[in-house]
């Protein structure tokens, strides 16, 4: 599997960035991005490794609401756009592996290639039902990419 391309998809909410949820909490108002996460994207951008994310979004929320959102707070243009999944879009949410083998093959890479970070033990015991590896911080995921040479 040496060589072989790889994929990194990222929950949002505490993972990323804390949600600010609207006031019906029907739908996503905004997010408050870690300092730190902009770097790390970078970093990994440079990797030439695609960047997508798996995440459980509020009811009302679209792709296009979602977007701008990821747009307004900078986050939007280290993502693949073809690679964001969101449960209120997808009909699927991280209770189901179903939803991280969506993930692998809208990247077109074998799910054993794709990593899901995200800060929820539970949603990483799914991950890891689907063949994904996964990593508990965005820190972490480079240990996880270097270990998958």
């Amino acid at each position: 599997m040496a060589g072989q391309p790889k994929a990194v998809f990222f929950d949002i909410g505490d993972t990323l960035a804390s949600p600010v949820l609207s006031p019906n909490r029907r739908s996503l108002a905004g997010l408050r991005v870690y300092p730190f996460v902009p770097e790390i994207l970078q970093a990994l951008g440079h990797q030439t490794v695609p960047l997508g994310l798996i995440s459980n979004t509020a009811p009302d929320d679209t792709m296009q609401t979602m977007q701008a959102i990821l747009k307004q707070v900078g986050l939007l243009r280290f993502f693949d756009v073809t690679l964001l999944l969101f449960s209120s879009v997808e009909g699927l949410d991280k209770t189901r592996g179903e939803f991280f083998q969506r993930a692998a093959t809208r990247a077109g890479i074998p799910p054993q290639r794709c990593v899901f970070v995200g800060e929820d033990a539970q949603e990483r015991a799914v991950a890891r039902t689907a063949f994904f590896q996964v990593s508990f911080h965005p820190l972490h995921v480079f240990h996880v990419l270097q270990e998958m040479v």
